[in-house]
């Protein structure tokens, strides 16, 4: 059986604080080889970790209450406007709470940068860990998100301030994103993120057809095969959820000379079965990197 790389998701989301330093330090005391993260690029032109557009109302406070509603959009906000809110807990009883039992509440986590995490990337022992970044845009509407190219010029800025480019993989929902960034810096590795067919249904096609999320190589060109769409638009990772995962699409990803990365794994024995199958890499929540 070969061994996945083990990729700490969203700095270990199901135990720590999500896309935090504080997660990420723990993380980097556990057997895994590097974690990943989502990014935004504030109006100040920071690049920082967070997974929604907007600061998440049932994980954030403010003056030590959780927010009645989601609160301001990243990129229409300074890092300092940012850095108020504390992030290290969930609304108890709430769905997240309910979802991740082993989630550790902290106090005074506030929102990182992508410098930060770098750094501590480069203190930690051993091996130069690798950190996974997804470019958070939405090519059906980019009135909430960064500007892509801004965002990605940004996230290149700093990971060649930190010498980090050779242990980064860039990876994204918005195949745009991949597209100019082969163009710019091929030597970066990267992997196209596929969206979970439980949610194509909810996908609004553009006028022609296609998905906003394919750059215009979308399956339904290629025999209704993601994995061919994705080697016709220079992709070298495929980037499934692992409920869309099988021994067919794994078979067919290799035999087209794509690796293959799982996200959304969450338990020892999906661990295991995705091991089993040959895939190269798995995002995982946490604590089952351990087990």
């Amino acid at each position: 059986m070969s061994q996945p790389q083990i990729i700490a998701g969203a700095c270990g989301y199901g135990l720590w604080p999500t896309n935090s330093l504080e997660g990420a330090l723990a993380c980097l005391d556990a057997p895994v080889a590097g974690i990943e993260i989502d990014v935004h690029l504030t109006a100040d032109g920071h690049v920082v970790a967070h997974h929604d557009y907007r600061i998440a109302a049932d994980s954030s406070r403010l003056n030590g209450a959780f927010l009645e509603a989601p609160g301001p959009l990243l990129r229409d906000a300074t890092l300092a406007e940012l850095q108020a809110y504390d992030l290290g807990r969930v609304r108890e009883g709430g769905s997240y709470a309910r979802r991740y039992p082993h989630k550790r509440g902290m106090d005074g986590v506030v929102m990182p940068t992508l410098p930060r995490l770098l750094q501590a990337l480069a203190a930690a022992p051993g091996p130069r860990r690798w950190i996974f970044v997804e470019i958070k845009t939405d090519p059906a509407d980019y009135r909430e998100s960064a500007d892509p190219v801004a965002l990605t010029d940004a996230v290149l800025r700093d990971l060649d301030a930190a010498d980090w480019a050779d242990r980064a993989k860039i990876i994204a929902f918005d195949w745009s994103v991949l597209r100019d960034l082969k163009a710019r810096r091929p030597e970066i590795a990267t992997a196209h993120l596929t969206v979970p067919d439980a949610m194509k249904p909810k996908v609004v096609a553009l006028a022609n057809g296609d998905s906003p999320w394919t750059d215009g190589s979308d399956p339904r060109h290629f025999g209704g095969s993601e994995l061919r769409a994705i080697l016709a638009h220079g992709g070298r990772e495929w980037s499934p959820h692992i409920s869309d995962v099988t021994a067919e699409r794994v078979a067919e990803a290799k035999a087209l000379g794509l690796a293959t990365g799982v996200w959304g794994v969450s338990t020892s024995e999906e661990i295991v079965a995705m091991s089993a199958l040959g895939v190269e890499a798995l995002t995982v929540s946490g604590p089952a990197w351990s087990a």
